[in-house]
């Protein structure tokens, strides 16, 4: 469980297995699994933890635990507190889009930045 890490700020309590992450801050009790690739973003993190039994509970039921799934992909965007992002994600807005209003989604676009919204399920497979 190594992880490399350039020019990131790190709070307490923060969960990496196996990342890459850079230009980014990483915020309280957040979780990053195996395999991520972070660039220029802002995880805010998560007001509390989810067990390994709830989480294993959860996606169980084919629910998205708090915090990014493994093997995803994030930059340039903003991901607010209690977000659940599933596996195998890629939000990096490839297609440019300047302004996008997709709540229902969970997420929206402003200035080009994608944010991911506060207690907002992105789905495992997602690409924005």
């Amino acid at each position: 469980m190594s992880c490399k890490v350039k020019d990131t700020i790190l709070a307490h309590g923060v969960y990496m297995d196996t990342c890459e992450v850079e230009h980014a801050i990483i915020g309280l009790r957040s979780r990053v699994e195996a395999g991520c690739k972070i660039k220029d973003a802002m995880i805010i993190g998560a007001d509390f933890y989810e067990s390994d039994e709830q989480r294993a509970q959860l996606l169980a039921e084919g629910k998205v635990p708090v915090g990014i799934g493994a093997n995803c992909t994030i930059s340039n965007a903003i991901i607010d507190k209690n977000a659940r992002i599933g596996k195998n994600c890629v939000i990096t807005n490839a297609a440019g889009v300047d302004e996008a209003a997709r709540e229902s989604d969970g997420f929206y676009i402003r200035s080009g930045i994608v944010v991911v919204l506060r207690n907002g399920t992105i789905q495992p497979g997602t690409t924005i």
